[in-house]
Order: structure tokens, then sequence, then C-alpha cells
């Protein structure tokens, strides 16, 4: 799905704490992308390195691996609500913070604040490094 223009001028309500699963996913519908972790599509398409979602982790939930993450695109979060730990580094971001991260870089895994964590995300493929 290509990026396209769109608008919403309030935010829209994350799954509630405890909401079973939805597995199978919905445009303009919250996601399960593991145990306690939720996510909405606004755009590009959700099984891409190009695309923006909201991410809702219910309070406590954990990263869905134990192992420091890396991955190959560009990633950029905002906290909205509560906020994360990055239980490797025993950093947390709350509200208003704000990650710029390169391909390669290590974080993570993360564990939600007792509030839980409302994030903006979005992921841009890094830039192609071929020759002609």
């Amino acid at each position: 799905m290509p990026l396209v223009q769109k608008e919403f001028t309030t935010r829209p309500s994350h799954p509630p704490i405890g909401e079973p699963p939805v597995t199978v996913r919905q445009e303009g519908q919250w996601f399960s992308i593991g145990p306690k972790i939720w996510e909405l599509a606004l755009n590009g398409d959700p099984d891409s390195d190009e695309k923006s979602v909201l991410q809702w982790y219910e309070p406590g939930a954990v990263s869905v691996t134990d192992e420091v993450i890396t991955h190959t695109y560009i990633e950029e979060v905002c906290f909205i609500e509560g906020g994360l730990e990055d239980v490797t580094l025993g950093q947390a971001w709350g509200q208003g913070a704000y990650a710029y991260r390169l391909p390669g870089m290590k974080h993570g895994p993360y564990r939600a604040s007792p509030q839980g964590c409302l994030q903006f995300v979005k992921l841009v493929p890094a830039p192609s490094t071929g020759g002609s």
C-alpha cells in the first residue's frame, strides 16, 4: 500500500487493557504484534520497512524478544503516553521522548511502564548504497 494523504483530529483510542489478541489484520483496526503489544497502521504497507504506525504496550508488557534488537531500516519513535524501559541499558523514556535509530543500532528489549506506552513509530528504508 503506497503512502497516502490522511488526517485525523483526535488520537485513536488504543485497545483496552486485557483485550483479547486480534490476529487478522484489518485496515483501521488495532492488530496484536505480540503478547499485550498492539499496532495500528496509519500509512504505508503494514508488512514493510516503510510505514507509520501507533504502537500500544499494555502496562508491564515486554518485547517479543529477550535479545537486543537491531534492524535494517531507519526508525523514528515519539512517546505519546506512558513510557518504555530499555532493559539492556536500564534507561527509561517517557511521554514526549523521541528516538531516531539508524540501521544496526542496538536497542531493547523493552518493558512498558505501569501506565503502558503509546508511541508513534515511523519506519523508513535505509538508503541504497549500491552503485549505478
